[in-house]
């Protein structure tokens, strides 16, 4: 997330005395590898906790036989909850530093340019985050999780395999089995899909919340928040 905002972690803090544009470069590409560096220690640290988890849930299961699953459920639940919290508070973290709006100034008129894709005429503010997201468009792909759509895959292309010549099916079917098994075992997603998908389900949430609906403008291409009582 610090790459994603860039934002400058406390503990990789680098002070220079040149200002030269050479000597900022430098210090720059040495951030930015302390921080890939980080995060390759704790994919690290998190495969090794997930080892461990995944152990422990199998020694639960025989030990309390039908019981598990349903003991399993109340902790993953209580989870959630506690999660949730830490995550809003890491949020803020993150969010505090990356604003820098001055609210005694009065609000602009929304005038359209290209990095304007999204016009708020609603009183409800949003992140700059989740503005970024929106200004991506409707028409953005963003990448899913592979358990997410594993199963419509195949048989999506069990169905696209039936078309084709009966003495060729099997020999496909054996290449997109091995296909499906590749994506599936990869089980990699981009941090910054993740992140957008966060963004999404935030502001679904907001304009649920509010009585708002994203619309399109008449004579651009941007989208409008707005409330939906101004439209009925």
């Amino acid at each position: 997330m610090c790459k994603i905002k860039q934002v400058k972690p406390g503990y990789i803090h680098m002070k220079i005395n040149s200002g030269r544009q050479q000597d900022k470069k430098t210090t720059n590409h040495a951030i930015r590898y302390r921080i890939n560096q980080e995060i390759k220690f704790l994919c690290r640290k998190k495969q090794h906790i997930n080892q461990k988890l995944y152990n422990i849930h199998l020694e639960c299961a025989q030990q309390y036989n039908g019981m598990w699953q349903y003991i399993q459920q109340n902790i993953d639940s209580k989870l959630h909850i506690d999660m949730d919290l830490l995550y809003k508070k890491l949020n803020r973290k993150l969010d505090d530093p990356t604003q820098h709006i001055n609210r005694n100034k009065k609000p602009k008129e929304h005038i359209y340019t290209e990095d304007n894709r999204v016009i708020n005429m609603s009183k409800v503010t949003f992140t700059r985050e989740q503005l970024d997201t929106m200004k991506l468009g409707p028409q953005y792909a963003i990448e899913r999780n592979p358990k997410q759509y594993i199963n419509e895959l195949i048989v999506d292309t069990e169905n696209a395999i039936r078309h084709l010549q009966r003495n060729v099916q099997n020999t496909f079917r054996h290449l997109a089995a091995k296909k499906i098994k590749q994506i599936k075992e990869s089980n990699r997603q981009k941090t910054m899909h993740k992140r957008q998908q966060h963004n999404i389900k935030q502001i679904k949430k907001i304009l649920r919340h509010n009585n708002l609906t994203i619309a399109k403008a008449d004579k651009s291409k941007a989208m409008v928040i707005i409330d939906k009582t101004i439209m009925e």
